[in-house]
């Protein structure tokens, strides 16, 4: 058996979006994000900002031109919409890592040789990029990184608790993230909230990620998730340490709404057609 390629960590999420202006915005205004870089990707026509949300690094990402289909992002956004579009692993060598993905079968796409992205059907659901090099100017690579950077927001967000996604198929998942990359199985467990459904909570590099195989697919929210043209990510579940003060916050002045309907841990959700097509839920900790 081939040696498991070595995930040191997950770098960011990337939030698909039409506007990247408004969306950076957001992030900072709603969560306390600090954004670090801008910058415009040529070869795929796409702009993207990197921000902090204390922990966790996201990226928010629009195509510049989204009727230009000769362009794969542009592809992507049209294809999902405004959504959770990938989350992103650092490996030591991304040609070494393409051509072990593709010896074991995975479909690999977009491969810039320092960069690339596994398809959904190779890893149980989720869209995944893979890069060796760290991002520009990114705050935790000077030597005095600090993860409480976005303490004091009055988001109240203290970190990420862990990227939750929603799979049809948990065995293609475990052969992805256990056997040919070096993720940890931490629990695997059935729950019934938000609707039965088989969880197994991974160690992927330094983050944990959950994928949820729901008992009935056709059905209830996991089942509705999945009915619909989607790249496996299901919400970020973020840390606050006072739900009544985030709540406040969300609802004030930002005038988000909020819910506990469909949420994958016992917390609240920012309504995603608020936060342009993205699901955050928070655990008050």
């Amino acid at each position: 058996m081939a040696a498991r390629i070595a995930v040191s960590r997950i770098i960011h999420t990337i939030h698909a979006v039409t506007d990247i202006h408004r969306c950076r915005a957001l992030y900072q205004d709603a969560l306390g994000g600090l954004v670090f870089a801008e910058n415009y990707f040529p070869a795929e026509d796409r702009d993207a900002a990197l921000l902090y949300v204390t922990d966790h690094m996201v990226e928010p990402m629009a195509p510049r031109h989204p009727d230009d289909l000769t362009k794969p992002f542009a592809r992507q956004a049209a294809r999902i919409g405004q959504a959770f579009h990938s989350f992103e692993i650092k490996v030591a060598d991304g040609k070494a890592a393409s051509e072990a993905f593709r010896a074991a079968g995975c479909t690999v796409a977009s491969d810039y040789g320092v960069f690339f992205f596994v398809r959904p059907e190779s890893t149980g659901g989720v869209l995944l990029e893979v890069c060796e090099l760290g991002m520009p100017n990114d705050p935790r690579d000077r030597g005095n990184w600090n993860p409480a950077v976005g303490a004091g927001h009055a988001g109240r967000v203290t970190g990420l608790d862990h990227i939750a996604c929603v799979t049809a198929d948990m065995a293609a998942v475990l052969r992805f993230f256990t056997e040919i990359v070096d993720g940890e199985v931490v629990a695997d467990e059935r729950v019934v909230s938000p609707q039965p459904a088989r969880r197994v909570l991974l160690q992927v590099g330094d983050t944990r990620v959950a994928f949820l195989e729901p008992e009935e697919a056709g059905g209830g929210p996991f089942g509705a998730f999945l009915n619909r043209t989607q790249n496996g990510i299901y919400a970020l579940v973020w840390r606050v340490d006072d739900a009544e003060r985030a709540k406040a916050h969300f609802t004030g002045k930002l005038g988000l709404r909020l819910t506990e309907v469909h949420c994958v841990a016992s917390g609240l959700a920012i309504e995603p057609d608020d936060f342009l097509g993205a699901r955050h839920e928070f655990l008050e900790t």
